[in-house]
């Protein structure tokens, strides 16, 4: 199986009334490792992932699943999918485990499957001791990974994301990435979308940048940062945290961009080597002391806004 043909969607355009969501796009999903999808909001993120599922039929177009068109293909490749929307699927009334017994009767599974399979989940999700609760009576966490589990009741292949972290807080958040880590490291393929650029980085193996309807760029992480500069990123801390006449020496030595955030200062550059042994010797110099040095390639925010200015 190549990397290539697990999915694929070959010039698929989506139209709503006059306007184009979609716009003759094309899009090949490795089989292995998280893949991310990114970009503003209404850029086309959900409909494409619409689209994937079979949920919506493009215009024109059409998307592969290990060479197979999926609208041709519709029955088999729902058992194949899972999807937790944005607005979630849960049912408030219903217990933890009523949703999931539910949702597992939808997908016409076996009532013993469907309590094994429970089993697996609320410890997969850790909801093992919440599963007589009723849903309104969840937390925002604990009902987002709830939406996930039930989104994987028949035990799909491929998980779709959208959004999955939205009005969550940072803690949260975390914690929901975690899990989306787990599934991944228990073999389901996770296709994810997300406008928080920081963590999706944190997360997927691949990224693709989605604007105006087209895939923009692809690739790891790293892959994107290194087309679109060959800068690197230092973070300094000295003691005395005055950086003001450190700023000469630096543009000197060849600086590109440096500004100070809180208590840090940050230096943009192609050389490291020589910015660091400057801040040295200035550091020396003045009687100070660095507490902390950190040296990183740019986030991928700036790629994606370099990617969209384009």
């Amino acid at each position: 199986m190549g990397k290539e043909d697990f999915i694929r969607i070959d010039n698929v355009t989506k139209r709503f009334g006059k306007q184009i969501v979609l716009n003759n796009l094309s899009l090949s999903i490795p089989f292995t490792g998280i893949f991310g999808i990114m970009g503003l909001s209404g850029c086309g993120k959900t409909t494409l992932l619409n689209v994937i599922i079979g949920f919506w039929r493009p215009d024109s177009g059409a998307v592969y699943y290990n060479g197979i068109n999926i609208r041709e293909h519709q029955r088999v490749m729902n058992q194949l999918f899972g999807f937790a929307t944005q607005a979630g699927s849960v049912y408030p009334k219903l217990t933890v485990e009523e949703n999931l017994e539910y949702f597992g009767r939808l997908y016409n599974m076996q009532q013993q499957d469907i309590k094994k399979r429970i089993e697996e989940l609320l410890k997969l999700v850790e909801l093992e001791d919440s599963r007589h609760v009723l849903a309104e009576e969840l937390s925002t966490g604990m009902y987002r990974r709830l939406d996930i589990a039930c989104s994987m009741i028949h035990n799909p292949k491929i998980l779709i994301l959208d959004e999955p972290t939205g009005n969550l807080d940072p803690v949260l958040r975390k914690k929901l990435m975690a899990l989306i880590k787990r599934i991944d490291d228990n073999g389901t393929k996770v296709i994810i979308t997300s406008h928080l650029l920081g963590e999706i980085e944190k997360i997927c193996d691949t990224l693709a940048i989605i604007h105006h309807g087209k895939i923009l760029e692809m690739g790891s992480p790293d892959e994107l940062k290194d087309k679109y500069t060959k800068d690197q990123v230092i973070k300094i801390e000295t003691k005395k945290k005055t950086y003001e006449n450190l700023i000469p020496y630096l543009k000197r030595a060849g600086a590109k961009n440096i500004f100070q955030k809180e208590r840090y200062m940050y230096i943009y550059t192609r050389d490291p080597e020589k910015i660091l042994i400057t801040i040295l010797s200035y550091v020396k110099s003045k009687g100070d002391e660095l507490l902390n040095v950190e040296v990183s390639k740019p986030s991928i925010e700036e790629v994606f806004e370099a990617a969209t200015r384009k």
